[in-house]
């Protein structure tokens, strides 16, 4: 360990409960590596998220604010980590991409006009206080994290799951949370949306699919999640396309977010 780390390490413990935590917390990571962003979202499946954190690049945030976190955060695969009660740890982006995902609209839309090359999560479980996400991301030009940086990541990982789980505590008892809530109706709506999509017109299983398929899943990992044939799956979807009058995956999510929109 360098007597620079070891500083950064210090500080961060020094900072536990206090605003600046996240801040100091970047800066421990940057001193050993380089990071283009940083964000830190609190889940809980019976509340919306909460952004508790953000440092993002210009671009990024326009679309951020924008898009991921007025709904189109059901789509990520970090969010799918978090649904899927993934454990304690870090996670590369690679593990949490569902097959085909960089071909989905969510990627399409979000991740690459934001420039982003790649992505580390930290998931904290803080139990009935929730769950939290923080992510280190790595934009165009720059490349992405290599084995030895991610191998870093892995070595520090119990050091920052347990100051964050630790942070949260405080901060919760100090009742001092600097957050930016999200509106409660905006994941009621999401879920809702997602769970009854066109009930009235689609069937259950043209109704998973549509669910698998806005949620960043291909033809195959859907049929996958589903138990079924991946010539069973493009049936059943070509049939939720020709009664929704749509033609591709992307014409589907962007259907999702119009009516996402309308319940407001």
């Amino acid at each position: 360990m360098s007597a620079n780390s070891l500083t950064h390490q210090v500080a961060l413990i020094d900072a536990l409960g206090t605003n600046n935590f996240f801040s100091v917390l970047i800066k421990l990571f940057e001193s050993q590596l380089s990071v283009d962003s940083s964000s830190v979202i609190f889940y809980n499946k019976n509340m919306p998220p909460e952004l508790l954190f953000a440092n993002l690049l210009e671009h990024e945030d326009k679309i951020f604010y924008a898009r991921f976190l007025d709904g189109a955060y059901v789509a990520s695969p970090a969010y799918q980590g978090f649904m899927n009660n993934y454990a304690d740890g870090v996670y590369s982006w690679s593990e949490l991409m569902p097959d085909g995902f960089k071909n989905s609209q969510m990627y399409a839309s979000y991740y690459q006009p934001s420039g982003i090359e790649d992505l580390v999560y930290f998931f904290i479980n803080n139990g009935d206080l929730g769950f939290i996400q923080f992510c280190l991301g790595r934009h165009s030009p720059n490349p992405k994290f290599s084995p030895v940086e991610l191998s870093l990541f892995a070595t520090m990982g119990l050091l920052v799951t347990s100051l964050i789980r630790k942070h949260v505590a405080f901060t919760l008892q100090q009742q001092a949370q600097q957050v930016l809530p999200l509106s409660a109706v905006v994941s009621e709506r999401v879920t809702y949306l997602l769970d009854n999509f066109e009930a009235e017109v689609l069937t259950r299983r043209e109704r998973q699919i549509a669910k698998l398929v806005i949620t960043g899943h291909s033809s195959q990992s859907a049929a996958d999640n589903l138990n079924i044939s991946p010539g069973t799956e493009r049936v059943h979807r070509a049939k939720l396309y020709a009664k929704l009058k749509l033609r591709s995956n992307s014409e589907l999510f962007s259907y999702f977010l119009d009516q996402l929109t309308r319940l407001y």
